[in-house]
């Protein structure tokens, strides 16, 4: 894992509720949003994915995201990123018109090298295009996935654990060094529309291979499963040490845990977990 931002970590509580959110290269993001937009503030709210009050990012406006997170890159990533994050919007991203980024993946930060960007109406690699619409749910928090892996000449995106491209993508040849980084995440329109857009953002985890560690109330492993991205404390041949995440599984019933690996190969039979110290849904008896 290189970069994980669960929002209430960057939170100071000693901050007003719908405070700016803090960028620079001593904070999670470089930069917040651009003169075309408006940035993204702290809600807390019961309105989170556990229904428990916490905070998360969010703002209204025609443009909404933040610029480039702060971690160490390293030389796996020059052809490899995989990205997950829950977005939540007031309204259908695609109802306004107008090509809407939910991310955008570079190299070359002038953005001339490799350029991959995934709207509500298509994903793009250069002049490459794959079309498919955003199927989220409105005012629901949406899994979004994203996972470019260049050697293989492919970038796919998931929307609730369904896989909606699957483009074949190629590194900009005259930048092979250079790692691929998130430029943008969150909402960026690029006309005048959008204006009562509300967008919310939360659970944001970046690496440089899709191995992972997730858990589910489910006991057999389904790609469109209700499930948790667990953030990587360390990882090796015998032990893997995550942190614990208070999301959308509730871990007060069954909870299963799944290790999905660098070919995206997983236990397709869960491991229940012991968890008795483990916070109750407020929505369970």
């Amino acid at each position: 894992m290189l970069f994980w931002d669960d929002v209430k970590s960057s939170f100071d509580p000693q901050q007003q509720n719908e405070a700016v959110v803090p960028t620079s290269a001593n904070h999670k993001w470089k930069n917040n949003t651009n003169s075309y937009g408006k940035p993204f503030h702290f809600t807390e709210s019961e309105d989170t994915k556990s229904h428990r009050k916490s905070v998360f990012y969010e703002a209204t406006a025609k443009s909404t995201f933040l610029m480039e997170p702060n971690y160490q890159p390293q030389d796996s990533q020059r052809k490899r990123l995989f990205v997950s994050w829950w977005y939540k919007p007031s309204m259908d991203p695609s109802t306004d018109g107008g090509s809407n980024k939910f991310i955008r993946i570079w190299d070359n930060s002038s953005g001339y090298g490799t350029r991959i960007s995934w709207t509500q109406m298509h994903l793009t690699c250069g002049e490459k295009v794959h079309w498919g619409r955003w199927n989220g749910q409105v005012n629901e928090w949406n899994h979004h996935m994203i996972d470019v892996d260049l050697e293989k000449k492919s970038t796919r995106t998931w929307i609730n654990g369904q896989l909606i491209h699957d483009l074949a993508c190629e590194k900009d040849p005259g930048y092979p060094n250079l790692p691929l980084h998130v430029r943008l995440l969150g909402f960026e329109h690029n006309l005048n529309l959008f204006q009562n857009m509300t967008t919310a953002l939360t659970d944001i985890y970046i690496a440089s291979s899709p191995a992972r560690v997730e858990i589910s109330e489910d006991s057999r492993w389904t790609p469109a499963m209700k499930k948790e991205i667990l953030p990587i404390k360390s990882w090796t041949d015998n032990k893997i040490v995550v942190g614990f995440h208070d999301g959308l599984v509730k871990t007060s019933g069954k909870t299963y845990l799944y290790v999905i690996n660098h070919d995206e190969k997983v236990n397709a039979q869960g491991v229940l977990l012991s968890c008795p110290s483990c916070p109750k849904s407020p929505l369970t008896p």
